[in-house]
């Protein structure tokens, strides 16, 4: 059963394969489809990855805060 599955995956890649070189084609109008689809997702892209980046600068300053906290209340403790 698994080498039936292993076939229908390597079909559908090809298929998929040549709907991407069809894509390319000259002739076909794709280009300008694809420009727009470009246009409508790098904005987002670059939305969603400025907020991770922030998220995660944020969550860094916190902890090396804690981390400065961690590391104060033991010289505290041993006077």
């Amino acid at each position: 059963m698994s080498s039936a599955k292993n076939i229908l995956k390597m079909l559908i890649g090809m298929v998929i394969f040549i709907v991407g070189i069809a894509w390319y084609v000259p002739g076909l109008g794709f280009w300008d489809e694809l420009l727009v689809l470009l246009k409508g997702t790098i904005g987002l892209f670059l939305l969603f990855v400025g907020l991770i980046v922030a998220w995660m600068g944020y969550d860094d300053y916190k902890m090396d805060i804690e981390l400065a906290k961690e590391e104060k209340q033991p010289k505290e403790e041993a006077k």
